[in-house]
């Protein structure tokens, strides 16, 4: 890569010195900018006798022609390479597993087996007998009694009481005062802009004698005045109301209650009770034991020999084709 930048920074930099040279050949002799006038473009008085009929041998022409240079330029292009690139295939291979195979096997156990049995036994039985027995009790009468009390009673009394109480009484007053006005004065000011005071000039072309006119450009910094509103805050006195409280002792009549205490005699009924004696017949249950035979049946297990089926698990060698998955860079 740097050998290619190296060729073509060579390759730019002869094209440039032809360049300067006069395109090596072409043209004979060229005379430098210098020996040309506006007026006479071939340059007479320095590079000959005279320009003759136009630019002659002696003076020679500017030309412009087209080189071909080598420029490095970064391009993508699409090569092929070989890679190795992982995949899946289907391959046969053989393992060995394991199978669970069932087989019948004679097995000799011992179970018990039940059978009913009559037994004679005797039991305790609880009989509950009922007796007639007199018995003596007391109970509370209750009678109603007349008494004689007295209670206090609180009894409410208005009294008539002069109170003074004191009021606020609004009124109006006249206040002095000033605020803040606001207001947008005009206001004579100057800025500095840029004017292009130039001109027109005309001037001769040295190669095909042609005048052309062209602008010259002169700016030039420039004071404007211009008009402007500005704000202007200004105190101005006005007059206002408000309103103030003075206070005032006035005088009333209001109604001050009274609780007032009394002692009011009256008659309440007492209820009281008085104990007496009385006699009544109750049933007073007797529990009486007794033995009474009966039979019953009582479960009992004798072993026995027999035989059964079980079915036994035992572990069998078996080969079994598989499918396994193997790399194909292996």
């Amino acid at each position: 890569m740097r050998y290619v930048l190296s060729l073509a920074a060579v390759a730019i930099m002869s094209a440039s010195a032809q360049a300067g040279g006069c395109f090596g050949g072409k043209v004979s002799s060229c005379c430098s900018a210098p020996c040309a006038s506006s007026c006479s473009p071939c340059g007479a008085s320095s590079c000959g006798s005279s320009c003759g009929n136009g630019c002659g041998q002696s003076c020679g022409t500017w030309e412009t022609v087209e080189r071909t240079v080598m420029c490095p330029q970064m391009v993508t292009e699409t090569r092929t390479i070989t890679v190795n690139v992982p995949h899946r295939e289907q391959r046969q291979g053989t393992r060995t597993v394991c199978k669970t195979v069932m087989d019948q096997v004679e097995q000799t156990y011992t179970v018990c087996v039940p059978y009913q049995e009559q037994v004679q036994g005797t039991r305790t039985v609880c009989k509950t007998v009922m007796d007639q027995v007199e018995q003596t009790y007391t109970v509370c009468v209750p009678y109603q009694e007349q008494v004689q009390g007295t209670r206090t009673v609180c009894k409410t009394v208005m009294d008539q009481v002069e109170q003074t109480y004191t009021v606020c009484v609004p009124y109006q007053e006249q206040v002095q005062g000033t605020r803040t006005v606001c207001k947008m004065v005009p206001v004579q000011k100057t800025r500095t802009v840029c004017k292009d005071q130039g001109h027109w000039e005309e001037s001769c072309d040295p190669c095909t004698g042609c005048k052309k006119r062209c602008w010259v450009s002169n700016p030039v910094q420039v004071e404007v005045p211009y008009t402007c509103c500005e704000r202007v805050s200004e105190e101005v006195p006005y007059t206002y109301c408000v309103t103030k409280t003075r206070q005032e002792q006035r005088t009333r009549t209001v109604c001050c209650p009274r609780v007032v205490k009394e002692e009011v005699p009256y008659t309440y009924c007492v209820t009281k009770t008085r104990q007496e004696q009385r006699t009544r017949t109750v049933c007073c249950p007797r529990v009486e034991k007794e033995e009474v035979p009966y039979t019953y049946c009582v479960c009992v297990n004798k072993p026995e020999q027999r035989e059964v089926e079980v079915k036994v698990c035992r572990m069998v060698e078996k080969t079994v084709k598989c499918r396994v998955c193997k790399p194909a860079c292996e």
